[in-house]
């Protein structure tokens, strides 16, 4: 076996204990490494003869989009995959989780299907039969009994909150364009009416689901889960549809209106709201690293960095703020 699959097989059995004259064995061991985690995903092979397809993901980092420092973060996670285990929810299921040295991982096994990833060629065509689903996923998720979950390190998601947050980023950067766009998205937070929190996935874009045969299996990647509002999901939803097919995000929103019977009106704030958040995440975590707060492989999301300013910037005008 190669250093990978050593690596892979010692972590699975040190996390799954068997009997170990007969340890679980691992093949088709394949890694992706991204700035904020390595996942591994491979065939484990069980001592009963089954062969279960997991993955393993390891955290080097503990930020999320809510907070630059959520030390419980894979304690989230692990929480969150079980509870939408037990109400039969399309995640993944949580196998183990385990330490090596200061850095967390979960095992969990893979949903079937491919993930859709909307620059690969006839993606937005899938789009189209997969938007209503992704509406109709996101309304059961919202509708679940999230009370099994009251006693998990999750955020908060409040709006207010969240500006709150973004304006103690801002300070500790020196960042005043940050404090500017607070200071515009600030009457219209003080407008919001409140809605009832419910476990919200975070980050719902469409690469982020798997789909087989034009249907969509499951929803990936829980690290953003939170309790909030659920037009959270939605508008961040749809603001990574609007940079493809603006018409697209439009029909998600509306889809997720006509599933719940509830009307998220005042929409250009919400793209407004979603793009300076993630500007300023962005900002912050260039500054971190530039600054030797976090690793400086943290440094290679936020290349679009100018992009993204430029589309708060927008967001903010076509909202009229």
């Amino acid at each position: 076996m190669s250093a990978d699959d050593n690596l892979v097989a010692m972590l699975t059995n040190k996390a799954i204990p068997t009997d170990e004259n007969c340890p679980i064995k691992v093949r088709d061991v394949s890694p992706t490494h991204s700035w904020e985690y390595d996942t591994i995903t491979y065939t484990s092979l069980w001592p009963d003869g089954q062969a279960l397809p997991l993955t393993l993901r390891s955290y080097r980092s503990n930020l999320t989009c809510w907070q630059t420092h959520s030390p419980q973060k894979v304690a989230a996670v692990w929480a969150v995959l079980r509870r939408l285990r037990l109400d039969s929810f399309p995640a993944p299921r949580p196998l183990a989780k385990g330490k090596l040295g200061q850095t967390e991982y979960l095992i969990w096994q893979m949903l079937p299907g491919k993930r859709l990833l909307p620059a690969s060629p006839g993606a937005m065509d899938m789009a189209q039969e997969i938007i209503p689903q992704l509406a109709e996923l996101l309304a059961r998720l919202h509708a679940l009994d999230h009370n099994g979950l009251n006693d998990a390190p999750l955020y908060q998601a409040t709006v207010a909150g969240t500006l709150v947050r973004m304006l103690l980023w801002s300070r500790e950067m020196g960042n005043a364009t940050l404090r500017q766009m607070i200071a515009r998205l600030k009457p219209e937070v003080a407008k919001i009416q409140s809605r009832p929190h419910r476990l919200i996935h975070g980050n719902p874009q469409l690469h982020h689901v798997t789909v087989h045969e034009g249907k969509l299996i499951g929803l990936l990647n829980w690290e953003q889960a939170a309790i909030g509002d659920p037009r959270w999901d939605v508008m961040t939803a749809a603001h990574g549809l609007r940079k493809y097919s603006p018409a697209l995000a439009d029909q998600l929103v509306n889809w997720y209106e006509t599933f719940t019977g509830k009307r998220i009106d005042n929409r250009p704030f919400w793209y407004a709201l979603v793009s300076v958040r993630l500007w300023a995440l962005k900002s912050w975590v260039q500054y971190a690293a530039q600054a030797k707060k976090i690793s400086s492989q943290s440094a290679d999301w936020t290349i679009d960095l100018p992009d993204v300013e430029a589309m708060a910037g927008q967001d903010l005008h076509e909202a009229g703020l």
